[in-house]
């Protein structure tokens, strides 16, 4: 296997159906690449250093998404910092320091809609594969969120998730944290 990782970003929070969906992608690409899979995670919400007053209730511990992750079968798990200084950090150097330069990353599986770094409400899905061609990273489209399956016409999420649990929806909720899933 390559020293370099096809890998995705997220909060993986619950490792649902949506996110399982997600990772099949990451492992079949890699696959056909020669590359190990890597998620990126981070050790808290980001909302928690964005928007400290509406931080949503997490589904699982760091720990336990990294068992599950490991469970899954994804060869090596990045937990960052998500502090001021991580979210101040404009996409660019974020992909080109951390991804390219510190974790090897040569393939970027990331949602259309993903945005990651310090916002910028000009940057797009286009403009992470321009910025990864500059920086030797292929910017693939992850799955679309139909793609990750839908439930009552909703794309699997994990605030989907949280708000079946406030309905007190809790087996519908549990069928899509289906832990058995095997991807």
């Amino acid at each position: 296997m390559s020293p370099y990782y096809c890998a995705t970003i997220g909060s993986f929070d619950g490792v649902h159906l949506g996110h399982r969906q997600v990772l099949a992608k990451l492992k079949a690409i890699a696959t056909a690449e020669g590359m190990g899979t890597m998620v990126v995670t981070f050790d808290r919400h980001p909302a928690a250093t964005i928007c400290p007053d509406a931080v949503p209730l997490q589904l699982m511990s760091l720990e336990e998404r990294v068992s599950t992750l490991q469970a899954l079968g994804v060869n090596r798990i990045e937990v960052l910092t998500f502090d001021t200084e991580m979210m101040r950090q404009p996409a660019y150097d974020f992909m080109r320091d951390v991804l390219r330069d510190r974790l090897n990353v040569r393939l970027l599986l990331t949602g259309y809609d993903n945005r990651f770094g310090k916002r910028d409400p000009l940057e797009s899905f286009e403009t992470y594969v321009k910025y990864g061609k500059e920086l030797d990273i292929r910017v693939v489209e992850g799955p679309r969120p139909e793609e990750c399956g839908l439930f009552e016409g909703q794309a699997i999420s994990s605030s989907l998730i949280r708000r079946l649990m406030a309905e007190g929806r809790t087996a519908e909720a549990d069928m899509l944290l289906d832990r058995h899933t095997d991807i």
